[in-house]
């Protein structure tokens, strides 16, 4: 795939060759991506059949979001210790501890006899995954820099995508024909299979130059750095729009539109190509980081719009849902390798512990954002589309001083 993929952005011997270095430690960047893909379907598996889940537990729909916040807040929270952890220990004892707690708490859901204990336990699946989030951001720069990195960065996004493009699908397959609990089951083989997977064939990849700061004094030099701040607020307003949106869909296609758990996995796929078309967007050769990044503001502001002004009329149907929905995800989908390459570029050996400001503030944000969500009605989409906009307004505010920065320099970023 990746080699089309090459062969499609150069016509020339030199830029192929390029291509092909920039590809360099492939069966690595192979492994973070069924890592990240664990987390990311843990996230989305089972959003098609929140409403089975609420009518098993005897609880309205709504508050069954509660176990995507869980897991998004923890998630988060635990990159914060994660990052620096791996910069202390090294990579690979870091994310074979991570994925023993993942498991633990899997099979902790599976065995869920009320929505508190599956809440509980979805807390320390994010636990667990949150070594993910760290890594597939942190273990890159370990090997690349400058645009190839940003090239790495989106190629990860791209492939990184697949994983919440299937899951649903997974879910609602499963439960429609072995309940919803199927789907722990699902995560539980899959975790184990690339827990035993990284067991065997992870490589150290931590640099003998790393920086054995304290965490703190590790997190004060990063957030005195106001361009890293702007990048990761940003990052948190993309991920926080896209969350919101997994996590009302299946309310609101499922318990207020009346569709069953099938037709919801197979309509909440819908957006998601385009968020890989967005991350293949921003890996092109050619474009500045200035303009893709403006692409990306303006793809999601609009999006915010087209999804909140329905609600404001009471209107809601699929398709009020996913065009917009689609737009934010492409936006988001450039939004998420061009940020992360600003934030951590100038890190190289703080790279642990910026990874973990940006997976942790980005999921931590998401959480917040999702429980909120699920504490607003959710009888049509003015709420949701009230918090995509939002999100949208608060890129914008911390895109437009680093922008004004770029335009003085007249000249490529990165």
């Amino acid at each position: 795939m990746f080699l089309f993929f090459d062969n499609q952005l150069f016509s020339d011997n030199q830029l192929y060759v390029n291509a092909m270095r920039k590809i360099e430690h492939f069966n690595l960047l192979l492994m973070l991506i069924v890592l990240a893909a664990v987390g990311q379907m843990t996230q989305t598996i089972y959003v098609p059949v929140i409403a089975d889940i609420a009518n098993t537990f005897n609880k309205p729909a709504g508050e069954v979001q509660r176990v995507m916040a869980a897991y998004l807040f923890s998630y988060g929270l635990s990159q914060i210790f994660y990052g620096p952890l791996s910069d202390k220990v090294g990579r690979r004892p870091v994310i074979l501890a991570g994925m023993s707690v993942f498991l633990a708490a899997t099979l902790c859901a599976l065995l869920a006899h009320n929505l508190l204990v599956l809440v509980v336990a979805s807390a320390f699946q994010g636990l667990g995954t949150g070594v993910a989030g760290v890594m597939v951001r942190t273990m890159p720069r370990d090997l690349y820099t400058g645009t190839t990195l940003r090239y790495a960065n989106s190629l990860l996004n791209m492939a990184v995508l697949v994983s919440p493009l299937m899951a649903p699908i997974i879910g609602g397959v499963a439960a429609h024909y072995f309940g919803w609990r199927a789907c722990y089951w699902f995560l539980l083989i899959f975790g184990a299979t690339v827990a035993f997977c990284l067991f065997r064939y992870l490589p150290e990849t931590r640099p003998a130059q790393t920086a054995h700061n304290t965490m703190l004094v590790s997190f004060q030099q990063l957030l005195s750095h106001s361009s890293f701040v702007a990048y990761l607020i940003m990052l948190v307003g993309g991920l926080a729009g896209v969350a919101v949106f997994e996590a009302s869909s299946g309310v609101l296609m499922g318990a207020v539109l009346g569709l069953d758990s099938l037709t919801v996995s197979i309509l909440f796929i819908f957006p998601i190509p385009a968020a890989f078309v967005g991350a293949w967007y921003a890996g092109r050769e050619g474009k500045t980081f200035y303009r893709l990044m403006w692409h990306s503001v303006i793809c999601c502001l609009l999006a915010g719009a087209l999804m909140w002004l329905p609600g404001l009329f009471g209107i809601m149907n699929v398709w009020t849902l996913l065009i917009p929905a689609t737009l934010f995800f492409f936006g988001a989908g450039m939004l998420f390798p061009l940020a992360t390459t600003g934030a951590m570029e100038p890190f190289p050996y703080l790279a642990g512990a910026a990874g973990a400001l940006v997976g942790g503030f980005q999921n931590i944000g998401s959480g917040l954002a999702t429980w909120l969500s699920a504490m607003l009605p959710q009888n049509g989409q003015f709420s949701v589309g009230l918090l995509m906009f939002s999100m949208a307004l608060l890129i914008l505010f911390f895109w437009l001083p680093i922008s004004q920065r770029l335009q003085r320099k007249e000249h490529m970023v990165l």
